[in-house]
């Protein structure tokens, strides 16, 4: 998982547990499979980041890339794509940082490779959330002039699915090095991405060293 998304988040603590996260997310398919659900990505986020002790919180919005002379929108009203809810979701953390773990429409629909995840810092300028300056000469902002009336209720019909996710992750926490091992051998038919697989080599090779770091990060 490429997670240079994180350079912006300056606890370092909370970067690490983000880069695992994402890490165990990619690992698990979760980007792949529900990354076009923002609303169930930002509940599981902010529902782990909360047990993890910090302040977070699901936030509707919209989103809009702006590149040259066009815009492209997330969730905005009446510009939605084929199965997806009027609407976008972030999980806010401590009021200072936005994660987005959501953006599988926009490798649907605005670009393949786009990153499967994103954070910034809370800009304190309402009614935009946080921007960012992208690679490709664009940049992207969330915005809460305008928050989908469904937002809650999507958030309401999908927390059972959440809840049936999130015990997939901690069955995964609890049996960790089993799972990277099936992984690691399942059929040629079904390889696993080759993030999925980097992400799974990085694991096994570095539990020690993740280990040591919760040590050092604690001083």
């Amino acid at each position: 998982m490429n997670t240079a998304f994180l350079h912006v988040v300056k606890d370092r603590k909370l970067a690490h547990i983000l880069r695992q996260i994402a890490d165990d997310f990619e690992i698990l398919d979760f980007f792949q499979q529900y990354g076009s659900s923002c609303f169930a990505m930002s509940a599981m986020l902010a529902q782990l980041l909360s047990e993890k002790g910090y302040t977070a919180r699901v936030q509707g919005c919209y989103a809009e890339i702006r590149q040259n002379n066009g815009i492209f929108y997330i969730g905005y009203k009446g510009l939605v794509h084929d199965n997806q809810r009027e609407g976008h979701a972030v999980c806010i953390v401590d009021e200072q940082y936005l994660i987005d773990f959501g953006l599988g429409t926009l490798r649907k629909f605005y670009a393949e490779d786009f990153a499967h995840a994103l954070a910034c810092e809370i800009s304190g300028t309402s009614p935009v959330l946080g921007t960012l300056n992208m690679n490709d000469g664009g940049d992207i902002a969330w915005r809460t002039d305008w928050i989908s009336p469904m937002v809650e209720q999507e958030l309401q019909a999908q927390a059972a699915t959440v809840e049936r996710i999130l015990n997939v992750y901690d069955d995964f926490q609890r049996n960790r090095m089993s799972y990277l091992v099936k992984k690691l051998f399942v059929s040629k038919n079904d390889l696993p991405s080759d993030q999925a697989m980097l992400a799974i080599y990085q694991s096994m090779r570095s539990a020690a060293e993740e280990a040591q770091a919760e040590l050092e990060l604690t001083e």
